[in-house]
């Protein structure tokens, strides 16, 4: 299945990751980069029906959610493509 990101999605990436490497060593953020796309590619399978997310605002806008570390990935799936819309830190969305 191909995966697409969204802006929203691409400069959240981006800003964890600088976020990560000011704090940890030299890399870590490239290296978180590389295991948040990982997750999200072997996330995306065909033929599989996720559940609505929990959080109403995204459920009203028929967003599935997949939850990595602490932050929550909000996408859609139509014709074998999954759209990342949003990720978002889960503590905002209590």
């Amino acid at each position: 299945m191909r995966v697409l990101l969204k802006r929203q999605p691409q400069i959240a990436i981006a800003s964890i990751a600088s976020y990560i490497e000011t704090k940890n060593t030299p890399g870590s953020g490239e290296r978180f980069i590389v295991k948040f796309r990982k997750f999200i590619q072997e996330s995306a399978k065909e033929k599989v029906k996720y559940a609505l997310c929990n959080y109403a605002v995204l459920a009203s806008f028929n967003y599935s959610c997949l939850i990595f570390n602490k932050w929550v990935i909000a996408f859609s799936i139509e014709k074998n493509v999954m759209t990342i819309h949003t990720i978002i830190h889960g503590s905002l969305l209590k």
